[in-house]
Protein backbone atom coordinates (compact mmCIF):
# COMPACT_ATOMS: atom_id res chain seq x y z
CA UNK A 1 0.00 0.00 0.00
CA UNK A 2 1.32 3.06 -0.58
CA UNK A 3 0.92 6.29 1.67
CA UNK A 4 1.36 9.52 0.53
CA UNK A 5 3.43 12.19 2.49
CA UNK A 6 0.91 14.80 4.20
CA UNK A 7 3.46 17.55 3.28
CA UNK A 8 2.81 16.99 -0.27
CA UNK A 9 2.21 19.97 -2.52
CA UNK A 10 0.67 18.78 -5.50
CA UNK A 11 0.00 20.63 -8.81
CA UNK A 12 -1.22 18.82 -12.10
CA UNK A 13 -1.58 20.72 -15.44
CA UNK A 14 -2.44 18.81 -18.07
CA UNK A 15 -0.34 15.37 -18.41
CA UNK A 16 2.18 17.00 -15.75
CA UNK A 17 2.31 17.26 -12.14
CA UNK A 18 4.50 18.81 -9.86
CA UNK A 19 4.77 17.89 -6.24
CA UNK A 20 7.13 19.35 -3.72
CA UNK A 21 7.33 18.12 0.02
CA UNK A 22 7.19 20.76 2.63
CA UNK A 23 9.61 18.65 5.33
CA UNK A 24 12.13 17.00 2.74
CA UNK A 25 12.45 19.84 0.14
CA UNK A 26 11.76 17.12 -2.37
CA UNK A 27 11.03 18.51 -5.67
CA UNK A 28 9.70 16.07 -8.70
CA UNK A 29 7.75 16.54 -12.11
CA UNK A 30 6.40 13.51 -13.19
CA UNK A 31 3.40 12.60 -15.64
CA UNK A 32 0.14 12.72 -14.48
CA UNK A 33 -0.62 8.76 -15.36
CA UNK A 34 2.34 7.96 -13.26
CA UNK A 35 1.27 10.30 -10.10
CA UNK A 36 -2.48 9.17 -10.19
CA UNK A 37 -0.90 4.94 -10.72
CA UNK A 38 1.32 5.00 -7.83
CA UNK A 39 -0.62 3.15 -5.66
CA UNK A 40 -0.68 0.26 -8.71
CA UNK A 41 2.31 1.19 -10.24
CA UNK A 42 4.88 -2.14 -10.25
CA UNK A 43 8.26 -0.16 -11.02
CA UNK A 44 10.12 -0.73 -7.90
CA UNK A 45 12.37 1.30 -8.42
CA UNK A 46 10.38 4.80 -8.44
CA UNK A 47 8.75 4.07 -5.64
CA UNK A 48 12.27 3.45 -3.95
CA UNK A 49 13.70 6.72 -4.97
CA UNK A 50 9.88 9.07 -3.85
CA UNK A 51 9.99 6.95 -0.64
CA UNK A 52 13.83 8.46 0.13
CA UNK A 53 12.58 11.62 -1.20
CA UNK A 54 9.93 11.49 1.79
CA UNK A 55 6.74 11.64 -1.05
CA UNK A 56 5.63 8.29 -0.22
CA UNK A 57 5.91 7.54 3.81
CA UNK A 58 5.10 5.09 6.47
CA UNK A 59 3.13 6.75 8.65
CA UNK A 60 2.37 9.77 8.13
CA UNK A 61 2.21 10.57 11.91
CA UNK A 62 6.19 10.01 11.93
CA UNK A 63 6.64 13.22 9.35
CA UNK A 64 4.69 15.34 12.01
CA UNK A 65 6.63 14.19 14.43
CA UNK A 66 10.04 14.59 12.54
CA UNK A 67 8.80 18.14 11.96
CA UNK A 68 7.44 19.03 15.55
CA UNK A 69 10.98 17.92 16.76
CA UNK A 70 12.74 19.51 14.08
CA UNK A 71 10.83 22.77 14.81
CA UNK A 72 11.34 22.16 19.04
CA UNK A 73 15.09 21.70 18.57
CA UNK A 74 15.73 25.45 17.13
CA UNK A 75 13.37 26.76 19.89
CA UNK A 76 15.25 25.15 22.92
CA UNK A 77 18.95 26.11 21.04
CA UNK A 78 21.24 27.98 23.44
CA UNK A 79 24.51 27.61 21.84
CA UNK A 80 24.32 30.80 20.09
CA UNK A 81 23.17 34.48 21.96
CA UNK A 82 21.33 36.45 18.78
CA UNK A 83 20.99 39.28 20.62
CA UNK A 84 19.35 42.62 19.20
CA UNK A 85 20.53 46.01 20.95
CA UNK A 86 18.84 49.24 20.31
CA UNK A 87 21.14 52.02 21.91
CA UNK A 88 18.94 54.44 21.42
CA UNK A 89 15.22 54.47 20.42
CA UNK A 90 15.71 57.96 19.03
CA UNK A 91 15.79 58.66 15.71
CA UNK A 92 16.38 61.58 13.04
CA UNK A 93 14.12 60.81 10.55
CA UNK A 94 10.56 60.97 10.70
CA UNK A 95 9.24 58.17 8.37
CA UNK A 96 5.29 58.42 8.70
CA UNK A 97 4.92 54.63 8.28
CA UNK A 98 7.57 53.70 10.95
CA UNK A 99 5.69 50.55 12.93
CA UNK A 100 7.94 52.40 16.43
CA UNK A 101 5.33 55.09 16.00
CA UNK A 102 5.26 56.90 19.96
CA UNK A 103 7.78 54.34 21.19
CA UNK A 104 11.18 56.04 19.39
CA UNK A 105 11.50 58.38 22.60
CA UNK A 106 13.98 56.62 24.57
CA UNK A 107 17.10 58.58 24.70
CA UNK A 108 20.62 57.36 24.57
CA UNK A 109 21.75 54.32 26.72
CA UNK A 110 22.93 55.27 29.80
CA UNK A 111 26.42 54.77 31.79
CA UNK A 112 24.93 52.18 34.09
CA UNK A 113 22.55 50.04 31.58
CA UNK A 114 25.65 50.20 28.94
CA UNK A 115 27.88 48.88 31.94
CA UNK A 116 25.00 45.70 33.08
CA UNK A 117 25.01 45.40 28.93
CA UNK A 118 28.49 44.19 28.83
CA UNK A 119 28.39 42.61 32.15
CA UNK A 120 25.70 40.21 30.62
CA UNK A 121 27.60 39.59 27.08
CA UNK A 122 30.80 39.05 28.82
CA UNK A 123 28.77 36.48 31.38
CA UNK A 124 26.68 34.70 28.35
CA UNK A 125 30.09 34.35 26.36
CA UNK A 126 31.32 31.56 28.50
CA UNK A 127 29.20 29.48 27.59
CA UNK A 128 27.39 30.76 23.89
CA UNK A 129 28.52 32.13 20.71
CA UNK A 130 27.51 35.93 20.26
CA UNK A 131 26.09 37.70 17.42
CA UNK A 132 24.65 41.00 17.70
CA UNK A 133 22.48 43.24 15.82
CA UNK A 134 22.46 46.98 16.56
CA UNK A 135 18.90 48.67 15.97
CA UNK A 136 16.73 51.32 17.08
CA UNK A 137 15.86 54.37 16.03
CA UNK A 138 18.66 55.35 14.17
CA UNK A 139 21.55 53.23 16.15
CA UNK A 140 24.15 55.78 15.12
CA UNK A 141 22.63 58.49 17.34
CA UNK A 142 24.52 56.73 20.29
CA UNK A 143 27.52 55.23 18.34
CA UNK A 144 29.79 55.92 21.36
CA UNK A 145 28.01 53.82 23.19
CA UNK A 146 28.28 50.75 20.42
CA UNK A 147 31.90 51.77 20.47
CA UNK A 148 32.42 51.72 24.23
CA UNK A 149 30.53 48.20 24.07
CA UNK A 150 32.41 46.80 21.43
CA UNK A 151 35.70 47.84 23.14
CA UNK A 152 34.88 46.40 26.30
CA UNK A 153 34.03 43.13 24.58
CA UNK A 154 37.34 42.82 23.16
CA UNK A 155 39.43 44.11 26.25
CA UNK A 156 37.53 41.02 27.85
CA UNK A 157 38.61 38.69 25.34
CA UNK A 158 34.85 37.79 23.84
CA UNK A 159 34.70 36.95 20.47
CA UNK A 160 31.64 38.83 18.86
CA UNK A 161 30.40 39.23 15.10
CA UNK A 162 27.53 42.33 14.50
CA UNK A 163 25.24 43.38 12.01
CA UNK A 164 23.64 46.79 11.57
CA UNK A 165 20.23 47.90 10.61
CA UNK A 166 20.82 52.30 9.80
CA UNK A 167 19.04 54.73 7.82
CA UNK A 168 22.32 55.60 6.20
CA UNK A 169 22.48 59.14 6.74
CA UNK A 170 24.83 59.46 9.30
CA UNK A 171 27.73 57.31 7.82
CA UNK A 172 30.11 60.07 8.12
CA UNK A 173 33.97 59.57 6.78
CA UNK A 174 35.11 59.37 10.37
CA UNK A 175 32.33 56.65 12.01
CA UNK A 176 33.51 54.84 9.01
CA UNK A 177 37.17 54.95 9.79
CA UNK A 178 35.65 53.38 13.41
CA UNK A 179 33.65 50.57 12.41
CA UNK A 180 36.33 47.94 12.22
CA UNK A 181 36.28 47.76 15.87
CA UNK A 182 32.97 46.86 16.02
CA UNK A 183 33.00 43.56 13.32
CA UNK A 184 30.54 43.94 10.89
CA UNK A 185 29.53 41.13 8.49
CA UNK A 186 27.01 43.20 6.69
CA UNK A 187 25.28 46.50 7.23
CA UNK A 188 21.47 47.02 6.11
CA UNK A 189 20.33 50.50 5.04
CA UNK A 190 17.01 50.85 3.42
CA UNK A 191 15.88 52.73 0.25
CA UNK A 192 12.18 53.13 -0.62
CA UNK A 193 12.84 53.83 -4.39
CA UNK A 194 14.88 56.46 -6.24
CA UNK A 195 15.54 60.33 -4.83
CA UNK A 196 11.97 61.83 -5.00
CA UNK A 197 10.09 58.68 -4.11
CA UNK A 198 12.43 57.80 -1.25
CA UNK A 199 12.81 61.08 -0.13
CA UNK A 200 8.74 61.72 -0.01
CA UNK A 201 8.54 58.26 2.75
CA UNK A 202 12.17 58.56 4.20
CA UNK A 203 13.00 62.23 5.52
CA UNK A 204 14.17 63.49 7.99
CA UNK A 205 12.35 65.23 10.69
CA UNK A 206 11.28 68.72 9.49
CA UNK A 207 11.01 66.83 6.40
CA UNK A 208 14.06 67.38 4.23
CA UNK A 209 15.41 64.68 1.84
CA UNK A 210 17.74 61.91 2.62
CA UNK A 211 18.48 60.13 -0.51
CA UNK A 212 21.56 61.77 -1.71
CA UNK A 213 23.49 61.89 0.97
CA UNK A 214 22.59 58.18 1.82
CA UNK A 215 24.07 57.49 -1.42
CA UNK A 216 26.91 59.42 -1.38
CA UNK A 217 27.41 57.21 2.37
CA UNK A 218 27.48 54.23 0.52
CA UNK A 219 30.09 55.25 -1.87
CA UNK A 220 32.24 56.29 0.99
CA UNK A 221 31.51 53.06 2.84
CA UNK A 222 32.40 51.01 -0.76
CA UNK A 223 36.01 53.55 -1.05
CA UNK A 224 36.58 52.37 2.60
CA UNK A 225 35.52 49.80 3.86
CA UNK A 226 35.68 45.92 2.77
CA UNK A 227 32.27 45.55 4.21
CA UNK A 228 29.24 43.86 2.38
CA UNK A 229 26.18 46.24 1.76
CA UNK A 230 22.78 45.01 2.19
CA UNK A 231 20.31 47.44 0.62
CA UNK A 232 16.89 46.95 1.65
CA UNK A 233 14.20 47.83 -0.98
CA UNK A 234 10.50 48.44 1.17
CA UNK A 235 8.29 47.90 -1.44
CA UNK A 236 3.96 48.69 -1.15
CA UNK A 237 1.16 50.03 -3.85
CA UNK A 238 2.42 53.14 -3.60
CA UNK A 239 6.19 52.63 -4.78
CA UNK A 240 5.27 49.31 -6.31
CA UNK A 241 8.45 49.95 -8.92
CA UNK A 242 10.87 50.54 -6.09
CA UNK A 243 13.00 47.42 -6.07
CA UNK A 244 13.56 47.95 -10.08
CA UNK A 245 14.40 51.08 -9.97
CA UNK A 246 16.70 50.86 -6.64
CA UNK A 247 18.31 47.79 -8.54
CA UNK A 248 19.52 49.80 -11.99
CA UNK A 249 20.27 52.75 -10.04
CA UNK A 250 22.55 51.10 -7.98
CA UNK A 251 24.05 48.98 -10.56
CA UNK A 252 24.54 52.08 -12.99
CA UNK A 253 26.02 53.79 -10.18
CA UNK A 254 27.99 51.43 -8.19
CA UNK A 255 28.80 49.17 -11.40
CA UNK A 256 30.10 45.34 -10.23
CA UNK A 257 29.19 45.59 -6.84
CA UNK A 258 26.09 43.73 -7.29
CA UNK A 259 27.56 40.77 -9.58
CA UNK A 260 30.89 40.51 -6.88
CA UNK A 261 27.68 40.65 -4.15
CA UNK A 262 29.63 43.39 -2.19
CA UNK A 263 26.19 45.37 -2.45
CA UNK A 264 23.06 42.59 -1.89
CA UNK A 265 19.44 44.39 -3.27
CA UNK A 266 16.78 42.72 -0.90
CA UNK A 267 13.58 43.20 -1.67
CA UNK A 268 11.15 43.84 1.32
CA UNK A 269 7.03 43.22 0.34
CA UNK A 270 5.45 45.31 3.46
CA UNK A 271 2.29 43.48 4.26
CA UNK A 272 -0.30 43.71 6.85
CA UNK A 273 0.84 40.74 8.98
CA UNK A 274 0.64 42.46 12.27
CA UNK A 275 -2.13 44.96 12.27
CA UNK A 276 -0.47 47.82 11.28
CA UNK A 277 -1.66 49.18 7.60
CA UNK A 278 -4.52 51.96 8.49
CA UNK A 279 -3.61 53.14 4.86
CA UNK A 280 -4.63 49.72 2.62
CA UNK A 281 -1.43 50.66 1.26
CA UNK A 282 0.38 46.81 1.70
CA UNK A 283 0.94 44.13 -0.64
CA UNK A 284 -2.14 41.32 -1.07
CA UNK A 285 -0.81 37.57 -1.53
CA UNK A 286 -2.65 37.49 -4.28
CA UNK A 287 -0.13 40.58 -5.87
CA UNK A 288 3.02 38.81 -4.61
CA UNK A 289 2.02 35.74 -6.26
CA UNK A 290 1.48 37.66 -9.98
CA UNK A 291 4.60 39.91 -9.19
CA UNK A 292 6.76 36.15 -8.84
CA UNK A 293 5.20 35.28 -11.82
CA UNK A 294 5.97 37.62 -14.09
CA UNK A 295 9.37 38.32 -12.81
CA UNK A 296 9.98 34.42 -13.56
CA UNK A 297 8.69 34.40 -17.04
CA UNK A 298 10.35 37.50 -18.00
CA UNK A 299 13.65 36.19 -16.31
CA UNK A 300 15.02 39.41 -14.58
CA UNK A 301 15.26 40.57 -10.84
CA UNK A 302 15.85 36.81 -8.84
CA UNK A 303 14.95 38.34 -6.08
CA UNK A 304 11.78 39.09 -7.39
CA UNK A 305 11.17 35.37 -8.44
CA UNK A 306 10.54 33.82 -5.04
CA UNK A 307 11.71 30.47 -4.29
CA UNK A 308 10.76 27.21 -2.89
CA UNK A 309 10.31 28.24 0.56
CA UNK A 310 12.67 26.22 3.85
CA UNK A 311 11.42 25.00 6.77
CA UNK A 312 9.77 27.48 9.23
CA UNK A 313 11.47 27.60 12.36
CA UNK A 314 10.75 29.32 15.81
CA UNK A 315 10.85 33.10 15.43
CA UNK A 316 12.39 35.43 18.60
CA UNK A 317 8.78 35.66 20.02
CA UNK A 318 9.27 32.61 21.00
CA UNK A 319 12.92 31.70 21.43
CA UNK A 320 15.20 32.18 24.26
CA UNK A 321 18.32 33.53 22.56
CA UNK A 322 17.33 36.10 20.76
CA UNK A 323 16.67 38.76 23.10
CA UNK A 324 16.10 42.59 22.03
CA UNK A 325 17.40 44.95 24.54
CA UNK A 326 16.61 48.46 24.57
CA UNK A 327 18.33 51.23 25.82
CA UNK A 328 17.08 50.76 29.36
CA UNK A 329 17.94 47.49 30.00
CA UNK A 330 14.29 46.05 29.33
CA UNK A 331 14.32 42.92 27.41
CA UNK A 332 11.88 41.81 24.93
CA UNK A 333 10.92 39.13 22.48
CA UNK A 334 9.97 40.75 19.26
CA UNK A 335 11.63 43.50 17.67
CA UNK A 336 7.65 45.66 17.06
CA UNK A 337 7.34 45.55 21.08
CA UNK A 338 11.26 47.08 21.15
CA UNK A 339 11.21 50.34 23.37
CA UNK A 340 7.55 49.57 24.85
CA UNK A 341 7.85 48.40 28.22
CA UNK A 342 4.67 46.68 28.56
CA UNK A 343 5.64 44.08 26.22
CA UNK A 344 8.95 43.13 28.38
CA UNK A 345 9.96 40.15 29.72
CA UNK A 346 12.98 41.10 32.24
CA UNK A 347 15.65 43.59 32.51
CA UNK A 348 19.45 43.47 32.29
CA UNK A 349 20.17 45.89 35.35
CA UNK A 350 18.32 44.09 37.99
CA UNK A 351 18.34 40.67 36.74
CA UNK A 352 14.41 40.18 36.24
CA UNK A 353 13.26 37.79 34.20
CA UNK A 354 9.55 36.83 34.09
CA UNK A 355 10.03 32.57 33.36
CA UNK A 356 6.04 32.32 33.13
CA UNK A 357 5.77 35.21 30.17
CA UNK A 358 8.35 33.47 28.56
CA UNK A 359 6.78 30.22 28.89
CA UNK A 360 3.81 31.52 27.46
CA UNK A 361 5.44 32.83 24.29
CA UNK A 362 7.12 30.33 23.92
CA UNK A 363 4.11 27.67 23.51
CA UNK A 364 1.32 30.49 22.75
CA UNK A 365 -0.74 28.89 19.60
CA UNK A 366 0.99 26.15 19.63
CA UNK A 367 0.91 24.90 16.06
CA UNK A 368 1.10 20.82 17.05
CA UNK A 369 -2.16 21.49 19.25
CA UNK A 370 -4.14 22.98 16.38
CA UNK A 371 -5.60 20.54 14.53
CA UNK A 372 -5.91 22.46 11.08
CA UNK A 373 -2.35 22.84 11.12
CA UNK A 374 -1.51 19.36 12.12
CA UNK A 375 -3.44 18.01 8.90
CA UNK A 376 -1.98 21.38 6.85
CA UNK A 377 0.24 20.70 3.66
CA UNK A 378 2.31 23.37 3.98
CA UNK A 379 3.13 23.36 8.06
CA UNK A 380 6.73 22.94 7.89
CA UNK A 381 7.35 25.73 5.55
CA UNK A 382 4.58 27.49 7.72
CA UNK A 383 5.42 27.33 11.38
CA UNK A 384 1.82 27.75 12.47
CA UNK A 385 1.93 31.36 11.54
CA UNK A 386 3.09 34.60 13.75
CA UNK A 387 2.26 34.32 17.24
CA UNK A 388 1.05 37.87 17.75
CA UNK A 389 -1.15 36.99 14.55
CA UNK A 390 -2.74 34.08 16.11
CA UNK A 391 -3.29 35.38 19.70
CA UNK A 392 -5.10 38.18 17.92
CA UNK A 393 -7.11 35.82 15.80
CA UNK A 394 -7.77 32.92 19.54
CA UNK A 395 -11.02 32.24 18.53
CA UNK A 396 -10.12 31.40 15.03
CA UNK A 397 -13.35 32.93 13.52
CA UNK A 398 -11.35 35.98 11.08
CA UNK A 399 -8.02 33.69 11.09
CA UNK A 400 -5.46 35.64 9.17
CA UNK A 401 -2.43 34.48 10.21
CA UNK A 402 -1.95 31.65 7.59
CA UNK A 403 0.93 31.35 5.18
CA UNK A 404 0.02 32.66 1.79
CA UNK A 405 1.97 29.32 1.02
CA UNK A 406 -1.44 27.68 1.79
CA UNK A 407 -3.32 29.34 -0.86
CA UNK A 408 -0.40 30.06 -3.40
CA UNK A 409 2.68 27.53 -3.61
CA UNK A 410 0.50 24.77 -5.51
CA UNK A 411 0.16 27.42 -8.28
CA UNK A 412 3.66 28.46 -8.30
CA UNK A 413 5.19 25.13 -8.34
CA UNK A 414 5.60 24.63 -12.27
CA UNK A 415 6.81 28.15 -12.37
CA UNK A 416 9.68 27.85 -9.68
CA UNK A 417 10.65 24.48 -11.82
CA UNK A 418 11.10 26.41 -14.69
CA UNK A 419 13.25 28.46 -12.87
CA UNK A 420 15.25 25.93 -11.73
CA UNK A 421 15.77 24.20 -14.89
CA UNK A 422 16.78 26.97 -16.47
CA UNK A 423 19.05 27.70 -13.87
CA UNK A 424 21.21 24.37 -14.30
Amino acid sequence: MVILSRFNVVKTTGADTWVFNTLTSAFVKLSTDIWNSLSSIEDKELLDVLARQGIIVKDSNTELNEYQYIFYKKLFDNKNLAVTIAPTMQCNFGCPYCFEGDHKTMPKMSEPVTAALEEYLIKQSETKDISINWFGGEPLLAFDVICKICDSLESNGVDFVSSMVTNGSLLSIEKIKKLEKLRLNHLQITLDGVAEKHDSRRFYKGGFPSFDTIIANIGNLLDNTALSIVIQVGVDNTNPQAYEEVYEFIDKRFPDTIPSGRIIIGCNNIQDRTGFDCTGNCMTDSQLYNRRITAIEQGSYPELMGKLPGHSLPCMYRRTNQPAIDPEGNIYHCLEHLGNPCFRVGNICDGTMSFSRIADMAFMGNPFDDEECRHCNVLPVCGGGCPQDIQRCADHKHKTYCSSHKHYLADMLPYLYKRFVSCK
